[in-house]
């Protein structure tokens, strides 16, 4: 698979996740597993919009921009003889030092410290987000987000682009999970369930821990934890 596919694959792949998360929770049939089943209408549709829309073709663009600029830095293309056990450890390296990055720039820059918390109170603005409003933010957050994801891919890598490829739908993935307003309590989801009910709590305050987005590890050891 080519680097181009890869990236067709998780965009669009995302995209369709974003939809169906919306659906899914609109639909009555999820009703037992609603975070918030009275969830207010705080922003009306154009509002959301106008900041959703150009935030997803930034997002887009900027990942595309930046992988094939990055390219030689981020992707191993010609590697051979990649094992099961190659992309597994590029892949775990790669998260969980983003994870434990990306919690102090979350907890320090845009909670703690009061320069760059304006630009992510933009986010906050939806208390009981849903998967359309995971990319209701400021550009500057949408940017600094993904430029810490390709840092840490390039301190790890290059990786193959097995690796590169599930490193960039786990980032992607997640993100639209955890801001779905569903627990997910089903065996197998339990996991995803509970990162979703954590960022919700998260989302109820500038003033609330939990500020990891992959695994409760970096807010269990800091005691963030909520």
């Amino acid at each position: 698979m080519s680097l181009p596919t890869i990236l067709f694959i998780v965009l669009a792949a995302s995209g369709v996740l974003m939809v169906a998360l919306h659906f899914l929770y609109a639909s009555p049939s999820t009703d037992s597993a609603k975070l918030y089943p009275k969830k207010p209408k705080r922003l009306p549709w154009h509002k959301i919009a106008r900041n959703v829309v150009p935030n997803t073709a930034f997002s887009g663009a900027l990942t595309i921009a930046a992988t094939f600029g990055l390219r030689s830095f981020l992707v191993d293309e010609h590697a051979v003889d990649i094992t099961t056990l190659d992309v597994v450890a590029d892949v775990f390296a790669t998260l969980l030092l983003y994870d434990f990055l990306y919690y102090f720039m979350h907890r320090y820059l845009f909670h703690e410290w009061k320069l760059l918390r304006p630009v992510h109170v933009v986010h906050h603005t939806n208390k009981q987000p849903t998967s359309f409003e995971s990319l209701y933010l400021h550009p500057i957050e949408n940017a600094m987000g993904l430029g810490l994801l390709m840092i840490c891919t390039m301190i790890v890598g290059p990786v193959s682009l097995p690796a590169f490829a599930v490193i960039l739908a786990v980032y992607s993935f997640l993100n639209l999970v955890i801001h779905s307003g569903l627990s997910f309590d089903r065996p197998g989801l339990r996991a995803v369930g509970y990162m979703a009910r954590k960022h919700a709590r998260h989302h109820s305050s500038m003033r609330a821990g939990n500020y990891a987005s992959i695994t409760p590890l970096p807010d269990l050891i800091f005691d963030t934890h909520e």
